[in-house]
């Protein structure tokens, strides 16, 4: 498997920043926020973000915009 975490259902903080091009402490502010659900493993530090969730981050960058062809 790629060490970036694409194909993965599960990927650390580190992976989500690095797949999304954004910094840790973006992702951390996304979850601290409630925007992003993240999973902490029992008696563990290490937080992991399901690859859908993060994905659901994602919006079109201009959305159902009307089409302006006549």
């Amino acid at each position: 498997m790629d060490d970036d975490g694409v194909g993965r259902e599960y990927l650390t903080v580190d992976q989500a920043a690095s797949y999304l091009q954004l910094s840790t402490s973006s992702i951390r502010s996304y979850i601290r926020g409630g925007k992003l659900k993240a999973f902490r493993i029992a008696g563990r530090r290490k937080v992991l973000i399901q690859r859908d969730d993060l994905m659901a981050l994602l919006e079109p960058a201009r959305p159902n915009e009307p089409s302006s062809a006549a």
